[in-house]
């Protein structure tokens, strides 16, 4: 008869039955947690992602204090606007390197969930990873002429690539009133321009400095997310809405249009 010692000897080893359902456990621990972690990783990139924005959003009101509280003007040689007097292009003038002074840090300009393309700093060489894009309803307005600036998008997020993932080039300018705005059908609750990549909403910098993280239906809602509350007040040849005199910016992609922006709906503002 064998001793206790020596039956206990021969059962050191698991069973197979016992190895499967070890493995069984871990597995689902496994499929519970990674998607736990990948939120989380997720996460963590959208709000290093809002920190830019934010100190974009204080290099901003260096910025206007600057240059008579005015917020800067699309480099362009095509003039279509009463605010930019005169033709004016060149990599200086882009948006991103007129701020460049105020922020001095190139990854500032970019989304740690984005793998956007180089652009070129004032030098002309493409050093900068831009993930933004400023709205063209704001260009070279006044913080005078902003009746709501907490309410006001300034810069936003754009996506680098479409619905397919194909490389697109990002806007450098995001317009309410020429389909920037529209609904992608590649991309189901997503804007074609806007990008809505930190779980399903985007992060904004706001004309008081602010950044605040929103979804594309806030967005679309509301006639002072869109820009189109300004687009109204300030319009150029281009840039204008159907109550707006002379205007023949009727394209259905233009989102101003919309009756729910109608101004006599918003007598006060």
């Amino acid at each position: 008869m064998r001793s206790l010692s020596s039956r206990s000897q021969a059962r050191s080893g698991f069973t197979l039955i016992e190895l499967l359902v070890v493995i069984a456990i871990i597995a689902i621990l496994a499929a519970i947690l990674f998607p736990v972690f990948a939120q989380a990783r997720d996460k963590a990139r959208a709000i290093a992602c809002l920190s830019n924005m934010k100190q974009l959003g204080v290099g901003l009101q260096m910025y206007v204090q600057d240059y008579d509280e005015t917020v800067f003007f699309r480099s362009t040689t095509n003039v279509d606007s009463t605010r930019i007097h005169t033709a004016t292009s060149g990599n200086p003038l882009k948006w991103w390197n007129m701020m460049m002074p105020y922020v001095k840090n190139n990854q500032v300009f970019k989304c740690p969930s984005d793998s956007p393309r180089l652009v070129a700093d004032s030098s002309g060489n493409l050093t900068i990873p831009r993930s933004f894009a400023a709205s063209a309803s704001a260009e070279a307005l006044s913080l005078a002429q902003i009746d709501k600036p907490a309410e006001i998008i300034l810069l936003t997020e754009a996506w680098s690539t479409d619905g397919t993932g194909a490389s697109i080039n990002t806007e450098t300018w995001l317009e309410a009133f020429d389909g920037d705005m529209a609904l992608d059908p590649l991309r189901p609750g997503s804007m074609l321009r806007y990008a809505n990549r930190h779980a399903g909403g985007m992060n904004c910098t706001f004309f008081d400095g602010h950044a605040k993280w929103l979804k594309p239906d806030a967005i679309l809602a509301s006639r002072n997310l869109t820009g189109c509350s300004l687009v109204h007040k300030y319009p150029t040849l281009k840039m204008c809405d159907k109550w707006n005199a002379g205007c023949t910016s009727l394209d259905p992609k233009n989102i101003c249009n919309d009756e729910r922006f109608n101004p006599a709906n918003f007598p006060t503002e």
